[in-house]
């Protein structure tokens, strides 16, 4: 270092400071012939450093003259009260000469640099000529820069040894390490690079600190693309791996996300003998919980602990977090009790894991538990700790204990404008507006400023209970208070409007929406045209869609199905047809909706044979259907009288897996009925009754009324004593049927019809005028005239009107008909 900086500088080798000082401008005046006068500009520099009592010339000369003796050197320094260059370098030197290192670092203390004149160019000038002057020891620029370094100056180190580089002056590869890893630390990377690629450029010497230090700034800095860059010119220099640098590859492998990279160069690591440190299994475990594999986390976990490695609260709180995203909360849980057993206590980053956890899993107790916990052992939690809590326990209608949580934190002002959110959102989906109301206010108490969700909250609450005046109160204050509604304001209270039929204000809406300039999301689109179309307005809905298109809005199949089921609720199928075709022409695939919609259609049309090609294409196009789809068509069949078609479908969905529905059961049992076909209809009432599926009143008088139709009596009755003993009630037109049944074969069931009124009484059913047509025309075709009249009597009483048909009877003008209309609901005929 000595030569280097005596070649620079052409010194001449090392005088005695005698020689030093008879050459110098210090010299005394007996050794000088001539004066040597200061220049200006040295004059100027040197009155930057305020001189107090002594002269500059007089404080060199006296160290000088104590320069074997560096403590009374050090001590007349010091006494001096005095900061110089040329003093401060005379004596930097003695120390370095004298080996006392430590008290040379001290010299160059912070208030050293404090001084405006010491610009790093020209205090380095300075030490040059001081050093040129007095041959003092090249080591004293390490020393400066060192200084500069512990002075928390790393900017100003940094000019200072780009102004030496500039002067042919080097300082040693530890020092140049020290100011690489100062930059680093303090985030300086840049001009780390720049220092470095200057250092590489001169062919000055790196070690494995050096490239360490390199890796480590891209990583902080996050430029990771080139760590690659310095791993090169690692190898170049012949170097090899040492422990830091495995530790910052596996680093930089987990930043890339790149976790079997990273598990490579940890096994490397192993074999070149280096133990990974606690940081790098904590990293490694981070990584794998990260990418979902918590095994290899919990390997890596045991073989730290193999190498006498403790798992601390920060590879714990990792481990937790992958217990908790593969939804094993009972196992995140016990390890968390160990940790507290072991001692090592756990942070507020520990209980935010496990409180999250609890929450996407469903556990609002155990969520709760944790919170209270971690106020137990004094970490305060945070407002996201009190949110999720909160909503954790709102999502289980838990109200009075997120109420009391939320009012306890309200008093230490935890709570936010979200906590408040979480409150409101679920005030207003319960429709509790009032107590939403009363929240609002104690929210613009407690000095918050509601945001654009809390008014889309409010205002979704308010349109929900049809309270829409309020609403737009609201509106209107949202936008004087400078909040800018966004496409879910505009949602809300348009799909209140559509659904109350009131289209011109929802327009007005999505007018006012467009000069504000808030975009118009499908949402929007299809709640207009869904509206329209529910209200059977499909001109406007129709309109409205190619409007949409117009003004850049991409239709999706939503926005098709919603015509095309107005259509069809409308019965013009053509036009739904017609929209299909389009939509198809669109390059939109229809999806299940689409195709239960037109069966839906053509069943009710009474084309079933059109529904089913619909459904052929949706088993060819592998879309999975549903049951609601078969009993459309099922029923639709049915209605048609074609039981054929009717069974097959039913017996394709069984075989799909697909359980049958009451709905289907009664389609069937009622179409089999129509046809007279009895047993089939009773294999399928005993299917039924075996699957567990509830049979109705409905059914029971199907089966009775098809069964007495058949001329089976004995079963019918057999079925209405069985309908009796599983609980299940008569109604009018169960017992209209066992009348009717019964008034067909003659006098023995005619007595057994009489008991049909004495039942009915029995179970509370009032007799209708149908009933006792059929009784009184039962006995009229006896020549029973008196029983006949007596039935007309007992009518009166109970308060039932004779219609027509009662009194064509008596006068024997025309017989009884039973009403269909009774019947209707049960598929029942006279």
């Amino acid at each position: 270092m000595r030569k280097a900086l005596q070649t620079s500088l052409n010194l001449s080798p090392w005088l005695s400071f005698s020689r030093s000082l008879c050459a110098s401008r210090f010299a005394p005046a007996c050794l000088s012939s001539q004066p040597n006068p200061e220049p200006d500009s040295v004059r100027t520099l040197s009155s930057l450093f305020n001189p107090k009592d002594a002269s500059e010339e007089t404080i060199v000369k006296q160290l000088l003259s104590n320069q074997h003796d560096p403590k009374a050197a050090l001590k007349y320094f010091n006494s001096a009260g005095f900061v110089g260059i040329d003093p401060t370098c005379v004596m930097l030197h003695i120390l370095i000469q004298s080996g006392l290192n430590k008290q040379a670092s001290n010299l160059l203390n912070p208030s050293f640099f404090s001084d405006p004149g010491t610009r790093p160019d020209i205090l380095v000038d300075r030490v040059i000529d001081a050093s040129t002057r007095f041959g003092l020891n090249g080591r004293i620029f390490t020393y400066l820069l060192r200084s500069y370094v512990y002075s928390g100056k790393v900017k100003e180190a940094s000019e200072a040894f780009i102004y030496m580089s500039q002067k042919g002056l080097v300082v040693g590869l530890h020092t140049r390490n020290q100011l690489l890893f100062s930059l680093v630390r303090l985030n300086l990377f840049a001009i780390a690079q720049n220092l470095y690629n200057g250092m590489k450029s001169k062919g000055l010497p790196f070690n494995n600190f050096t490239f360490n230090v390199m890796v480590k700034g891209c990583l902080n800095s996050k430029r990771l693309d080139e760590v690659d860059m310095y791993l090169k010119d690692m190898a170049d220099a012949g170097l090899k791996l040492d422990k830091r640098m495995y530790g910052s590859l596996i680093r930089y492998a987990c930043m890339k996300r790149d976790l079997p990279q990273a598990l490579r160069i940890a096994d490397e690591m192993k074999e070149a003998n280096f133990v990974p440190t606690q940081f790098i299994y904590n990293t490694l475990i981070g990584t794998c919980v990260k990418e979902g594999e918590i095994e290899k986390a919990l390997n890596l976990k045991d073989e730290m602990r193999s190498h006498g490695i403790p798992l601390n609260v920060i590879g714990a709180t990792s481990l937790m977090k992958g217990f908790c995203l593969k939804g094993q909360l009972n196992s995140a849980l016990d390890l968390f009790s160990t940790i507290l057993e072991s001692g090592d206590a756990p942070n507020k980053v520990t209980f935010s894991v496990l409180i999250e956890g609890c929450f996407k899993l469903g556990d609002s107790e155990r969520a709760h538990e944790l919170y209270l916990k971690m106020k137990e052992m004094g970490i305060a939690p945070s407002v996201f700790n009190l949110n999720t809590v909160m909503r954790s326990l709102l999502k289980v209608d838990k109200f009075n204990e997120a109420k009391s949580l939320f009012e306890e934190a309200v008093q230490v002002g935890i709570p936010n404008v979200i906590s408040f959110d979480i409150f409101l959102h679920w005030l207003c989906q319960k429709g509790k507006i009032e107590e939403a109301n009363n929240l609002w206010a104690k929210m613009l108490s407690c000095n918050l400023k509601p945001s654009v969700v809390s008014y889309n909250t409010l205002i979704h609450g308010l349109c929900k209970r049809g309270n829409i005046n309020s609403a737009i109160t609201l509106y209107s204050e949202m936008r004087q208070k400078g909040l800018t509604p966004n496409a879910v304001t505009y949602s809300t209270l348009m799909n209140y409007y559509a659904k109350k039929n009131e289209f011109h204000k929802a327009r007005n809406l999505l007018e006012e929406m467009q000069l504000l300039g808030v975009p118009c999301n499908e949402f929007i689109y299809n709640t207009l045209i869904n509206g329209l179309s529910i209200s059977g307005c499909m001109l406007e809905a129709v309109k409205m869609l190619y409007e949409a298109i117009r003004d850049g809005f991409v239709p999706s199949c939503m926005t098709y199905n919603s015509i095309i089921n107005g259509f069809v609720k409308a019965g013009n199928m053509a036009c739904a047809a017609s929209t299909f075709q389009e939509m198809c022409k669109r390059g939109i695939a229809p999806d299940i909706v689409t195709y239960s919609s037109f069966i839906d259609g053509y069943c009710k049309s009474s084309c079933c044979d059109l529904a089913l090609k619909f459904l052929n294409e949706v088993n060819r196009r592998g879309l999975k259907i549903d049951m609601c789809t078969y009993n459309m068509l099922v029923v639709g069949f049915c209605k048609e009288g074609n039981m054929e078609a009717a069974a097959e479908l039913y017996h394709n969905f069984k075989q799909l897996g697909l359980p049958a529905s009451a709905t289907v059961y009664n389609s069937l049992i009622s179409g089999y009925k129509d046809l007279g076909e009895m047993e089939p209809a009773l294999e399928l009432f005993d299917e039924m009754s075996a699957e567990g599926i509830p049979c109705d009143t409905a059914l029971y008088t199907t089966l009775i009324n098809g069964l007495f139709k058949s001329g089976d009596e004995n079963r019918a009755l057999e079925l209405y004593n069985g309908m009796n003993e599983k609980g299940i009630l008569p109604d009018v037109v169960t017992f209209t049927v066992l009348t009717h049944g019964l008034c067909r074969n003659g006098q023995v069931e005619r007595e057994i019809a009489k008991q049909v009124l004495q039942e009915m009484e029995r179970f509370g059913v009032k007799p209708n005028v149908h009933i006792y047509n059929m009784l009184i025309n039962s006995y009229f075709r006896e020549g029973k005239f008196q029983e006949a009249f007596l039935l007309h009597d007992d009518m009166l009483e109970k308060g039932i009107i004779p219609d027509e048909y009662t009194y064509d009877i008596l006068v024997g003008t025309k017989p009884p008909v039973v009403d269909k209309r009774e019947n209707q609901g049960y598929g029942l005929a006279a």
